[in-house]
C-alpha cells in the first residue's frame, strides 16, 4: 500500500540532534478504520530497520487517512495513506 511519509518535528519540545530519517515504511494489517492497531516496519536513512506499534487515524476535516507509529526507544513515524500514488 502507497504511503508517504511526513516529517516530525520536534524541536519545539526537544533540543535538536541528528536523529536518522525514515525512508520507507511497510505496514503489516492495514485497515481503513479509525484507531486500528498495527505493524510498522521502517527503515531509516543509516540502515537501521525497525519494527513500530502503529494506529490509523483519519482526519475529521479533510477525511485523509495515515498512520502514526513509535516503539520503545523513541524512533517515531507518520505516514499519509495515498490511494493513487502518482
Amino acid at each position: 500500500m502507497p504511503f508517504v511519509i511526513q516529517e516530525l518535528n520536534w524541536h519545539k519540545r526537544r533540543k535538536p540532534d541528528a536523529e536518522s530519517k525514515p525512508v520507507s515504511v511497510d505496514v503489516d494489517d492495514f485497515k481503513l478504520e479509525k484507531n486500528h492497531f498495527c505493524k510498522i516496519h521502517v527503515t531509516f536513512d543509516d540502515g537501521e530497520c525497525a519494527t513500530l506499534q502503529g494506529r490509523v487515524t483519519q482526519n475529521p476535516v479533510t477525511g485523509a487517512w495515515s498512520i502514526n507509529g513509535i516503539n520503545s526507544k523513541g524512533q517515531s513515524v507518520s505516514a499519509l495513506y495515498v490511494e493513487n500514488p502518482s
